[in-house]
């Protein structure tokens, strides 16, 4: 994992970005020191949630849709390595392996440390204490459902220790880690208030990951159980699709859980490349890392309301649902990321439902989203028809935000819908199964116990 690189990264980032952030965190040795007042410890969770933030500003963005059949890069000299992930090549040493990798056992660190601490910190209140106990905890179920997704078994570190250890690090089995997922979840539902501020983890947030947890385990009983409560809440509602995306738009009845960015702040280093990135290549003022496939395009009807959402140059198609930054910095501009949204929500409940033989149920839920594009209700009338329609509809409802190769992972239907893809689309590739995972960063294999994904 790099604990000792990851340690001493901490230490030296704090000092640098500590009047901006105003954090310090630290390991253990020194957490007795430094860990006596609350906004100690309220800088150390300001950092768990700034490496969402990394996690999220780039690649895995790109691992939710360049390898699935929905987007590819155009631009294959400036997307910053992630040309791997079109055509299956990727290595131990790619940037998206690392990358991840190293985010997400950060995020871990930071939120580890906060619970090593908070119960010797005098709080304000013990109910912001309880909040930011749940906050921890729902991230860090979160990374570990995001790190056994890419990597398979990865090591579970659940306090902070001496980094010298990390050597000895290695690899959990993955039913060790869903207990944990499990428990981390259900621990941050209980502990987290119904509505917390811009950014921050809600119950109804921690109830929508454990609910993707436990359809990624086949367990549709428990994933509708979560999602029911969260329909059931009212809370939320489906925002009109120009109403949907852009800066102007943040903080609607749809978000339950988003990663926050904003331009013009520190230094303009609190912003988001998104539009920079996503859309037209260097020619026309963009990396050109996210086109979408023609095959994608052609399935939004003319009366589709989202396909506004879609930009055409050079018979080359970009999800348009970024803002260009309001500055010279082109990587300042000030898009959050819905890592969950009301109409994600309403389709795995659809789903949910129709895998526990409730399929005419299932299709009303289905049909809420398909009224907002302005389309008619659904056709599909038996379990297998309405698998496909929900399935097509969360493709076309969440281009373009990192959802599609996941759900093939989850579904079961990666190797057989992306060889069929390839084979339609005469590319010569062929995904083999040792691709469902992403190999373990070599830089970690080389100094722990830990041994390599099969195949790499």
């Amino acid at each position: 994992m790099k604990r000792i690189y990851i340690y001493t990264l901490a230490i030296l980032s704090c000092f640098a970005c500590e009047d901006e952030l105003d954090q310090f965190p630290e390991t253990g040795i020194l957490a007795d020191n430094y860990y006596t007042t609350q906004d100690n410890v309220e800088s150390t969770v300001t950092a768990t949630y700034n490496e969402l933030q990394a996690l999220y500003d780039y690649y895995m963005i790109l691992w939710g849709e360049i390898p699935s059949d929905n987007a590819y890069i155009q631009a294959p000299n400036s997307n910053g390595g992630a040309r791997p992930l079109e055509d299956f090549s990727w290595t131990s040493t790619t940037g998206f392996v690392e990358s991840i990798w190293e985010n997400a056992y950060e995020g871990i660190f930071y939120a580890n440390t906060v619970l090593d601490v908070i119960d010797n910190v005098l709080y304000d209140s013990e109910s912001l204490k309880n909040i930011r106990i749940g906050e921890m905890k729902f991230i860090r179920g979160f990374l570990y459902e995001q790190l056994t997704t890419i990597y398979g078994d990865v090591p579970l570190v659940l306090e902070v220790d001496d980094p010298t250890y990390a050597f000895d690090d290695v690899r959990t089995p993955v039913a060790e880690i869903y207990t944990q997922i499990e428990v981390d979840l259900l621990d941050a539902i209980a502990l987290l208030p119904k509505t917390n501020s811009a950014g921050r983890a809600d119950e109804y947030a921690a109830r929508a990951i454990l609910a993707k947890h436990y359809m990624r385990l086949g367990d549709f009983g428990k994933a509708e159980a979560q999602l029911e409560i969260i329909v059931g809440s009212e809370k939320y509602d489906l925002a009109p699709i120009d109403g949907l995306f852009g800066v102007k738009n943040e903080g609607n009845d749809e978000d339950v859980f988003s990663i926050q960015f904003a331009s013009n702040l520190d230094g303009m280093s609190e912003g988001s490349r998104f539009y920079y990135i996503f859309t037209q290549p260097d020619d026309q003022g963009g990396m050109g890392a996210m086109a979408m496939e023609s095959s994608l395009y052609n399935l939004y009807g003319a009366e589709d309301l989202r396909r506004n959402l879609i930009n055409e140059s050079n018979n080359v198609y970009y999800i348009n649902k970024w803002t260009p930054s309001p500055n010279s910095n082109r990587e300042d501009a000030g898009d959050n990321h819905y890592v969950v949204r009301y109409a994600d929500v309403l389709l795995l409940y659809a789903e949910c439902l129709n895998e526990n033989n409730k399929t005419s149920l299932a299709g009303t839920y289905l049909d809420l989203v398909r009224e907002r594009a302005n389309l008619g209700g659904t056709t599909a009338t038996d379990q297998t028809s309405m698998r496909a329609a929900i399935a097509l509809e969360r493709r076309l409802e969440l281009a373009g935000e990192g959802h599609r190769w996941y759900d093939l992972l989850r579904t079961g239907t990666a190797i057989q819908i992306m060889n069929s893809f390839f084979q339609t689309e005469g590319r010569g590739i062929t995904v083999d199964p040792i691709r469902l995972l992403a190999p373990i960063p070599q830089a970690e294999v080389d100094i722990t116990e830990m041994e390599q994904n099969p195949g790499y």
